[in-house]
């Protein structure tokens, strides 16, 4: 019976990421946090911390490995058509105790140069900022530090390279956990990193700072539930407006942790909704050793798959 329940389970995950499609997405890495809709900051408890909270690279199992891969369509340079060219996103993480180590690649969206919103027009008033895809490879280092015994703070100082240029950047973040609760914040691009790209000018991606909490039933330890909200104290840039989001995810395991399921959603708290509904999957393969995808469908510029694993002792 168990074998029959995995070999379904790991049908799920390839089905999942077969069927899934994307097109103008911000993506997000690890498929577990993907799969509850991005409310992942409080949770953060693998090597994807590295991302998601510098501070939770403490609070989850002595070792953690995630290696992740995903697709997603960016908006096409100026002067191009819409080209059905898939760029690919991918994280590969290792953690141990108090220090995470970590390369994403990552899709994003950030504001060009201030340009007239009317043409020939000199009132500061009439301009606007053109929004761009952008593709990032990132390196980052998070170091923690306990400041009480229920309080981490962190940070991931970072060397990112964009498409025409080289920078460096710091995100930081903070833990808060007591009993089955636990309190998370991060601040993502701190300077406002901006890269030249032949063509479009400076491209400068937005600082983001989110707030999330969430419950488990079993912290600290493996929770059989989790359940977790988000919500972004900034906007962030995208093609069809600025978002701030708030997200709301649910994580659940059965058969011995060998079975995991997820789901989400998320919508914009500013201008048009754009909700986007999440689901994920997590198959064990040995204790300690999973398989896991997640599928994202609803608003264009929210939609995105990814397949990984992740290994923890």
């Amino acid at each position: 019976m168990l074998t029959k329940i995995r070999n379904r389970a790991l049908f799920a995950v390839f089905l999942a990421a077969a069927y899934a499609d994307a097109a103008n997405a911000q993506s997000f890495p690890g498929a577990r946090a993907a799969g509850m809709a991005g409310a992942f900051v409080a949770v953060a408890d693998d090597a994807s911390a590295v991302y998601w909270n510098p501070a939770g690279v403490a609070t989850g199992s002595f070792v953690s490995a995630v290696i992740d891969y995903g697709r997603w369509r960016p908006l096409p340079k100026p002067g191009q058509l819409i080209e059905n060219k898939w760029d690919t996103n991918a994280f590969v993480g290792l953690s141990a105790t108090a220090v995470g180590l970590a390369y994403y690649r990552l899709g994003a969206y950030g504001k060009g140069a201030v340009e007239p919103a009317v043409t020939g027009s000199q009132s500061r008033e009439e301009v606007r900022r053109s929004v761009h895809g952008l593709t990032t490879s990132t390196v980052g280092v998070s170091l923690v530090q306990s400041l009480t015994e229920h309080l981490v703070v962190g940070a991931t100082p970072k060397f990112i390279r964009g498409e025409g240029s080289n920078t460096f950047d710091v995100d930081a973040g903070a833990m808060l956990w007591m009993n089955r609760f636990r309190v998370g914040l991060v601040a993502r691009n701190l300077t406002t990193p901006e890269f030249d790209r032949e063509g479009t000018g400076p491209i400068a991606l937005a600082r983001e700072v989110t707030l999330g909490a969430a419950w488990g039933s079993g912290w600290t330890g493996v929770s059989r539930v989790i359940v977790s909200v988000d919500g972004d104290v900034t906007s962030r840039p995208s093609p069809n407006g600025d978002r701030r989001d708030v997200a709301g995810g649910v994580e659940t395991w059965w058969k011995n942790q060998r079975l995991g399921l997820r789901g989400g959603l998320r919508r914009s708290t500013i201008g048009d909704a754009r909700a986007a509904v999440a689901a994920g999957i997590s198959a064990g393969l040995t204790p300690g050793m999973l398989l896991e995808a997640h599928v994202v469908r609803g608003h264009s510029d929210e939609r995105s798959w990814s397949i990984g694993a992740r290994v923890f002792f």
